[in-house]
């Protein structure tokens, strides 16, 4: 049984403890960082990274179907086995990495479960060995949530559903917010019946549905099968080894793979926070506007952060290299989050930013919307693509939503308005390549 004591404790490696902890380092700090699965996390060991690989595959299907009797015959078709092997060539190559750029940056790397077991103590319970620290930063992320009916043990989850062997004939997901609609796509583009039930009205509640409406239609001719409204009741293994799912309406239908994609829980309630003076709650942990928990030595960032901004890599990233240099008091003021865009990596892709459309009109903006499907940066690809813009009293661009194969990108350009407080003709200022996707962003008001 070994005792440590360090100025920082980082605890999860991945994204948003890798930032805190690398930069902390780079402060001075001496840094030990303690996990208990896979170094470097979610994101690129089960999570977005080897969803966007997979991805990688659709988009080339998705090419070559809408230039279909536009001057291309014939398609590909994705070899499920040869694509994960893709995949898990670049996870595999994840751990290595990580630890190697751990070890050269001189942080101190733990492994195991850890809880508190007093304000600033932690135990590593697989060793005994008893970790202290001045100021602790709390980075575990989340996992995905569990669903309680009949048969909810034969449904798997999302890093199951990464790591399949075999595409099945028929799969259905369970929830229609980010992962479902994106781990659908890509099971549709790879020749599986797709089916998706959620009990909402729509699918991806938090974005702009006058695009999400048409995403929903393109996908249904592409042959998904919604199911709106919808919970499911039951789920009972057939003799044919099939899954027979009953929803609450009565319907059913046999499928071969159900994956639950109904949101994440925080891993905040394995951390034995009581016995730090930490309150947390189902999906996170409340902080303050410096990120501070109940504990003032203790910061919650990333997923399991309780700050306001969307739960993405670029916030985990973001809030950790600010919780360092609060340590440290290179800065004293509360956090202030730039506009930070949200991509629903499907197909097409959906793509948002700063004040959503929905609220513009209470707040008095103005909504251009301009269908940009004639342009030739789409037009070449029969790209239907839409973008609307939320304008302030003043005409600055104040926030966007965008569908359109390549949004992940058109979306920065928003990002950079919105940031310097750019009007519609200051966007225009700029001169770039022709066609791109730069030009019609100057261009298209």
């Amino acid at each position: 049984m070994a005792q440590y004591q360090y100025d920082v404790g980082v605890i999860g490696s991945g994204p948003a403890g890798l930032a805190a902890a690398f930069a902390a380092k780079a402060l001075g700090k001496s840094v030990v960082i303690i996990e208990q699965y896979l170094w470097g996390g979610t994101c690129p060991n089960y999570g977005c990274d080897p969803k966007k690989i997979l991805l990688s595959a659709v988009e080339g299907i998705r090419r070559q179907s809408a230039m279909q009797g536009r001057g291309l015959q014939g398609y590909s078709k994705i070899n499920w086995s040869d694509l994960m092997t893709y995949k898990q060539g670049y996870v595999d190559a994840v751990e290595p990495r990580k630890v190697r750029g751990l070890d050269e940056a001189g942080v101190t790397r733990l492994y195991g479960h850890s809880e508190f077991i007093n304000a600033d103590t932690m135990i590593i319970t697989d060793t005994a060995d008893t970790v202290t620290a001045t100021d602790w930063v709390i980075a575990v992320g989340q996992r995905p949530k569990k669903l309680d009916f009949p048969g909810s043990e034969l449904t798997q989850d999302s890093e199951d559903f990464l790591n399949l062997p075999d595409l099945p004939d028929d799969v259905t997901f369970i929830g229609a917010g980010y992962v479902g609609v994106e781990f659908a796509t890509i099971t549709n583009a790879a020749g599986a019946h797709t089916r998706v039930v959620t009990h909402g009205h729509s699918a991806l509640r938090d974005f702009d549905q006058t695009l999400v409406k048409q995403w929903i239609t393109e996908t249904q001719e592409a042959g998904f099968d919604w199911y709106f409204d919808a919970t499911v009741v039951k789920i009972e293994q057939t003799d044919t080894k099939k899954l027979l799912v009953s929803l609450d309406d009565g319907t059913q239908f046999q499928t071969d793979r159900v994956f639950v994609t109904a949101g994440r829980v925080g891993n905040a309630d394995k951390l034995g926070l009581e016995t730090a003076g930490i309150t947390y709650n189902e999906a996170d942990i409340p902080v303050d506007d410096y990120l501070r928990t109940s504990n003032p030595h203790v910061y919650a960032i990333g997923d399991v952060g309780g700050s306001p901004a969307p739960k993405l890599v670029p916030t985990g990233n973001y809030e950790g290299r600010y919780v360092a240099q609060l340590i440290v008091q290179k800065i004293t003021d509360p956090i202030a989050f730039p506009t930070m865009p949200a991509v629903v990596f499907g197909s097409p892709r959906i793509a948002q930013t700063g004040i959503p459309v929905a609220a513009a009109e209470q707040l008095g903006y103005r909504v251009t919307d301009v269908d940009m499907s004639q342009v030739i940066t789409f037009y070449r690809y029969h790209d239907n693509a839409r973008i609307r813009t939320v304008l302030d009293q003043n005409g600055r661009v104040v926030g966007a939503s965008v569908i359109a194969m390549e949004a992940e990108e058109l979306i920065n350009y928003f990002v950079t308005a919105i940031n310097d407080k750019r009007t519609l003709a200051d966007t225009q200022a700029n001169i770039y390549a022709y066609p791109s996707l730069g030009s019609e962003f100057g261009a298209f008001y």
